[in-house]
């Protein structure tokens, strides 16, 4: 998606993208904000900030906060909702992060990483990793694959029970997955030329290795069944769905 594709929606945002800063969603990235020592010393770069929800929060603990979008809308928008005098908002592509070699202590990239073309996966992956300083740290949140896949099995037992055959139960498992719209190999939501990444962790580790991350540790960001979810389908008293949390090191 284009920058004016995300100026458009603004105001639908988390429509598309859904927030992990729901209540009842376990994430983990305050927490592990909360355990980096002086932080009142120390900047922060929020990359692919959106509207900026959390901006205000980032500023009451960090001396200085860079707020990086290529989106003009959001950027404005987060300006209107964030009142801290110590941010700075900057229009820039997360691809090109040439300015900020080596500029920040701490950076975050909450599902913004969503560009469908591997090149620039890649591009932004080891431009993100070129603002840090040595031992700077990274927080970053990743639409999960792993998770849709996951939903399609729940889907397909929960057919199972409904229906005798089982050719019937998985060609409604497609329809309800909309399993036309997903590339499983490349990791693609494809919806009418709307298209947005996802990750497999195996992937996701290979990709941040190969941008420069160091002791990169993976884990989950898991999302209560409910309106957390989405347009996905709920199955209460079963493990819930995920994105993938990343802590990784310059």
């Amino acid at each position: 998606m284009k920058p004016s594709d995300w100026d458009a929606l603004v105001d639908e945002y988390h429509k598309h993208i859904i927030s992990p800063f729901q209540p009842g969603v376990k994430n983990p990235l305050f927490r592990k904000l909360g355990a980096i020592k002086n932080k009142e010393k120390k900047t922060v770069a929020d990359i692919g900030c959106g509207r900026g929800c959390i901006l205000d929060r980032l500023a009451k603990q960090f001396k200085k906060v860079y707020a990086i979008d290529f989106s003009s809308k959001m950027i404005k928008t987060a300006k209107q909702r964030n009142v801290s005098k110590n941010i700075a908002y900057v229009k820039k592509d997360m691809r090109n992060l040439s300015a900020y070699y080596k500029k920040f202590d701490v950076v975050i990239a909450i599902n913004s990483v969503l560009l469908p073309k591997i090149k620039d996966v890649k591009r932004s992956l080891l431009s993100i990793q070129g603002t840090l300083k040595k031992g700077g740290k990274f927080f970053g949140i990743f639409p999960s694959m792993n998770a849709v896949l996951y939903q399609g099995f729940l889907i397909l037992e929960d057919q199972l029970k409904k229906h005798k055959e089982e050719k019937i139960a998985l060609e409604e498992t497609k329809r309800i997955l909309e399993r036309k719209k997903y590339g499983f190999i490349k990791g693609i939501y494809d919806d009418d030329g709307e298209m947005q990444k996802f990750y497999y962790d195996f992937a996701l580790e290979i990709r941040l290795r190969d941008a420069g991350f160091k002791n990169i540790k993976i884990s989950k960001v898991k999302y209560p069944w409910g309106t957390a979810t989405g347009d996905y389908e709920d199955f209460p008293g079963m493990p819930e769905m995920w994105d993938w949390f990343v802590e990784a090191e310059r």
